[in-house]
């Protein structure tokens, strides 16, 4: 074949397989090219994209493994440098008093630096953070927790220039920083209900259309600083929830304590950190009117958001718990009673007896899927499971009701807190209002609308900590009835109850302190066969 004609014949090959690759949708990269340029601030993932995944929605499949990677920064996209520009300055994109988000914020030698031509722009230190010491009683010990510049400090661009030089290494992505000490981060309640919601809660103002399915556009964040903690077990919870919440809400997420924090500081470098959501404690407490809620998680719930602002975060956080699936929809409400028979603070056994009689005369009379349980006898995926399933969560005051953040908000979800007579604390009732669940408040046989502006005011007489509270179970029984049936118009009639009109709880004659009565053994009712075998059935197992 003479050779003209075999160059006809390649050609006329090459120009087909180019027609239909074309046609096919592929598209060719010519390797000199390279691959295309990355965003520097867009996420490798986003919360929305993890909530669709965990649930089993569809969602886009990349074309390649290397798709994925092309918004992660590349390994020469680590400094920041303005030798012929100017300085990024640092922008606040959200605050309230003890919850900042700040976006191109410096870090020397262990001390954040805000550069910016208007300092008025920015809250006051004492607004956005503390030294991190302690919270103790005492005008001396309270001086300690001010602010100073080894914490935080306001720069204009040529200070950080002759402070800097000319360039930062850069830290990507979003990075919660928790400036508490480990004085409370080491308990469910105080760590998952007060800092993790609030720091979620600061950051979601960004995003105002989270929608009720829980996408959001928000990226997730990088990792999460405590420079105050000495190491990771300080805030590992007694219940070991905390650290499941946080890996099942971002499986990314990285954790630095107080010696990544040194060894960046010694280092002598500047770093730009391209977005930090900052907390504090002691600086939360500093809010005005601070004492309405007493509650840090409250204030950062003052910040505008979306009303669906947790359901990304519950939706994570449930979807792992049950091995990537929702508990299925039901019209069969359930009722979970959170037994702390034999433990510190609890029910008089008569008590106790008379509570769990009602319920079940409940599920038999009405069909409802009733649990009395223990729940240090599950583990922790099957707590927050029974807690996704629940209508209405029952319980003594204690760290168990912090579960109720992974319940389904409805018209009927409603955390039942029982009290010692005449005692009320607020920890429950804040987070319940500021994710959607109605909470009531029960002195013996009379019971109380908490959400409402005329809830009790915090008091904690003696006796709220001890054994041997009274509850009548037939008015828990009513109160569950009532929200199960009628929720609107229940909630509707309590708001008109002032708070001085609330009758007392009648009080029973006995002895006078815990260490006089009759020491009893409650019966312990546990019921965990039927709950255990549909979460087993719902998981294939």
């Amino acid at each position: 074949m003479p050779r003209f004609r075999r160059r006809f014949i390649l050609s006329l090959l090459i120009i087909l397989l180019f027609g239909i690759s074309l046609f096919s949708g592929t598209r060719f990269t010519l390797l000199w090219n390279g691959v295309p340029e990355p965003s520097v601030i867009e996420p490798v993932t986003t919360v929305a994209s993890s909530a669709v995944q965990a649930i089993g929605a569809p969602s886009e499949t990349p074309k390649s493994s290397s798709r994925s990677l092309q918004t992660m920064p590349k390994v020469t996209d680590n400094w920041v440098d303005w030798s012929y520009g100017e300085i990024p300055k640092t922008t606040l994109s959200a605050h309230v008093t003890g919850w900042t988000i700040l976006d191109n914020v410096y870090v020397l030698n262990g001390s954040f630096h805000i550069v910016t031509d208007n300092p008025t722009a920015f809250p006051s230190l004492r607004e956005m953070i503390s030294s991190g010491y302690e919270m103790k009683n005492g005008k001396a010990e309270v001086d300690k927790q001010e602010p100073t510049e080894n914490d935080m400090v306001i720069i204009d661009p040529q200070e950080a220039t002759r402070r800097f030089g000319q360039y930062a290494s850069r830290v990507a992505g979003v990075s919660f920083v928790s400036n508490d000490p480990p004085q409370f981060s080491g308990h469910y309640y105080h760590f998952t209900a007060e800092i993790f919601l609030g720091l979620w809660r600061t950051y979601s103002t960004l995003d105002q259309d989270i929608t009720a399915d829980g996408k959001t556009s928000l990226p997730a964040p990088t990792r999460l600083i405590m420079p105050h903690c000495p190491h990771d077990r300080n805030w590992h919870d007694k219940a070991g929830i905390n650290h499941i919440v946080l890996r099942a809400a971002f499986p990314s997420l990285t954790f630095e304590y107080m010696s990544d924090w040194e060894e960046r500081a010694l280092t002598g470098r500047p770093v730009i950190m391209d977005r930090v959501v900052l907390t504090g404690r002691t600086t939360a407490h500093r809010a005005k009117n601070f004492s309405i809620d007493d509650k840090i998680g409250a204030v950062a719930c003052r910040l505008p958001a979306s009303p669906h602002w947790w359901t990304p975060i519950r939706r994570n956080v449930v979807a792992f718990a049950g091995a990537g699936k929702l508990p299925p929809p039901t019209e069969r409400p359930v009722i979970t009673y959170i037994s702390r028979q034999g433990r510190g603070r609890s029910l008089d056994p008569k008590s106790h007896e008379s509570l769990v009689k009602a319920l079940r005369e409940l599920e038999s009379k009405y069909g409802y899927e009733v649990n009395i349980v223990v729940m240090e006898k599950f583990t922790k995926l099957e707590q927050i499971w029974l807690a996704a399933r629940t209508t209405i969560l029952i319980g003594v005051h204690g760290n168990g009701l912090t579960s109720l953040l992974w319940m389904q908000p409805n018209p009927s979800a409603t955390v039942i807190e029982i009290f010692f007579a005449n005692g009320f604390a607020s920890d429950y009732q804040v987070p319940a209002r500021d994710v959607g669940i109605e909470h009531y408040g029960v002195w013996n046989d009379h019971y109380f609308r908490s959400m409402s502006e005329h809830k009790p005011k915090r008091h904690q007489p003696r006796g709220f900590h001890d054994k041997g509270i009274l509850a009548h179970g037939p008015t828990i029984a009513e109160l569950c009835l009532q929200r199960i049936m009628q929720p609107e118009r229940l909630a509707s009639k309590m708001d008109g109850v002032k708070q001085s009109s609330l009758p007392g709880p009648k009080r029973s004659r006995g002895p006078s302190s815990p260490g006089k009565r009759k020491k009893e053994e409650g019966k312990e009712y546990f019921i965990k066969t039927d709950l255990m075998q549909t979460f087993l059935q719902f998981n294939g197992t």
